[in-house]
Parts: C-alpha cells; structure tokens; sequence
C-alpha cells in the first residue's frame, strides 16, 4: 500500500497554494513539486523533513504538467537529489530553452482580435513566476500509458490532455486513489487553455473536445478518492464531473445567445462574458471561449469568417 502525503505549496496565483504528494514509499516520489520560488522551495522543504524526508532522498519527480506553479521546483530538486523526472513528451518540449510560450500562442491570440494595449498588459502580467525548466535534471523519462511501480503498491500512468496536450494523471488501483493534478478539481472547472497543435503547424487542438473525452474515461474508474492539484481531496468525483459538463453546456448556451444576430471576435465575446479580467487571466478568459466556439463551429452551430486579419463568429 503507498503512504501518500499531501503536501500544500504556496503560488502567487489566485487559485492558492498547489498540493505536491509526497510517496513514501521506495523510490520516494514527488508528484508535482510547485512553483520555483525561494518561499515554495522552503515550505516544501519543510514539510519534507517534518515528515522524515530529506530532498536528496528524493529518487522520483513526476510532472503531471508543465504550468510553472506545478513544476517550477523541478530542476533544482532534480539537481541536489539526482532524482529522475518524470513527464510527458508534449510537456517536456516545453521546459526545455527554446520554447516560448508566448511567442507559439501570438497567432491565435491576434487573430481573436485582441487590442495591443490588452496585448501588452497580458504579456507583462505573466511573469509572476520565472519560466520553468529542466536545467540540472540529467535523467528525464517520458510517460505513456505504464505503470510505476514502488515497493508495496503502484501507479498507472493516464494521459489526459485538455487542460495542456501532456497532462497526465496516476491512478492507484489497490487504494482507488486518483491524483488527478489540474485535470478535476473539486472547486473550479479546469481551463481549456489555449495550444497549438503539434502535430498540425497552425493549427489550434481541440482543447475542450480533449477535455470532455477525458472526463467520459475518468468517469468509468473505480475512485475511492481524488487528490487535486489545488485544493482539498475528495470523494465525489462523479458529481465534480457532472458539474463540469453542466459549466460547459452553460457556456455553449450563452456564447450562442450573445451571437444571435451579431458578429463577434473571440476577444469581443470573452469581454462581454468576462468584462472583469486583467492581465493574464484575459489570455485565460480567450482560451475559455475560443475552445468553445471551437466545438461549436465543428458541431455547425457557429460560423466563423475572416476580416482583416481577425476571425469574427456568427450563428448561421
């Protein structure tokens, strides 16, 4: 049986503190280690040792994504403990230098019809945390679908994107439990974030169409509890799910109300439905939209045309 300790690590975001869980089990894991500040590495290394855990005994890292308030820790624990990282081969390409996360999204952001100054602020507002990366991690190892194994249980393996193109989350089939990182949160509906699609040059995924499949696959496991990526642990899964959908097919409704006989951009849409967002969360707001006019579009609910050089919706 895994001896598994969650582990609250403090961010400068609004959705609080992100949860590291601690595996004590040998090889002792961390799954997720929080963001790469001089305070979160303190309190992690704290709680570490308040529970008989120095950092060098780490052996195992696993990223269940690449946003930096999940795995900013990283390098540097990787560095002091030579502990393997664990991560998706979508989310690794993204802590390596030369990616830039802003420079990849700039298309679609400026085809959204988004305003320079709006722009700007975005991009400044960002920098809440310095960029993650894999500098000092010598053995990274890829995930697929595989199982971990520990000495007195094991770790499933499950690529759920949706939130980001590699999430992945780890099920526990002896204790029933599902760390389930960003992708079910007991309070808030992940963001469909806007990606491009790696395979297709240009192309965006189809982010909330990859989200809503996952939830169908969570939803035939057999979950005893869920330890989140924020916030507390919980039992209902089934219910957390059902509200999700319930936030989206609300979301569906209301973008196809505020089209009824107008043409909007991705961004004229976000602020009426958004009108209170600043800095990054505008990008967040964008990313929520536009994976739903996305699925619209594809079910024929919404058009889209090109004026300009920004893409304006309409119903048909």
């Amino acid at each position: 049986m895994l001896a598994v300790y969650q582990l609250p690590v403090p961010t400068p975001y609004a959705v609080g503190p992100v949860n590291v869980y601690l595996i004590k089990n040998d090889p002792v894991t961390l799954i997720d280690v929080g963001p790469g500040t001089a305070k979160a590495g303190e309190v992690l290394k704290d709680m570490l040792s308040s529970l008989g855990v120095g950092i060098k005994e780490v052996k195992r890292i696993i990223i269940t994504h690449a946003h930096p308030d999940h795995c900013g820790l990283a390098a540097d624990i990787a560095g002091d403990s030579n502990a393997t990282v664990f991560i998706h081969r979508l989310e690794e390409k993204k802590l390596r230098g030369s990616h830039d996360y802003f420079k990849e999204r700039l298309p679609f952001v400026l085809e959204a019809g988004i305003p320079a100054e709006v722009l700007t602020e975005m991009a400044g507002e960002r920098a809440k945390l310095p960029p993650p990366g894999l500098r000092g991690a010598v053995n990274v190892e890829i995930l697929a679908d595989e199982t971990l194994v520990f000495d007195g249980g094991e770790l499933m393996v499950m690529h759920l994107p949706g939130h980001s193109p590699g999430h992945v989350c780890l099920y526990d089939p002896e204790r029933k439990y599902f760390f389930s990182g960003d992708f079910l949160l007991p309070h808030i509906t992940p963001n469909p974030v806007l990606e491009p699609d790696p395979e297709k040059p240009g192309k965006r995924l189809p982010t909330l169409k990859q989200y809503l499949g996952g939830l169908d696959r969570v939803e035939a496991l057999d979950i005893t509890m869920v330890c989140p990526g924020h916030g507390g642990v919980f039992s209902d899964y089934k219910g957390v799910i059902e509200a999700g959908r319930r936030h989206h097919r609300f979301q569906f409704d209301r973008i196809m109300e505020k089209l009824r006989g107008r043409e909007l951009s991705t961004f004229q849409l976000s602020r009426e439905i958004y009108p209170n967002l600043k800095g990054w969360e505008v990008f967040l707001g964008l990313s929520e939209v536009q994976a739903h006019l996305d699925l619209l579009t594809e079910w024929g609910k919404t058009y889209c045309f090109k004026k300009q050089g920004v893409v304006y919706y309409t119903n048909p």
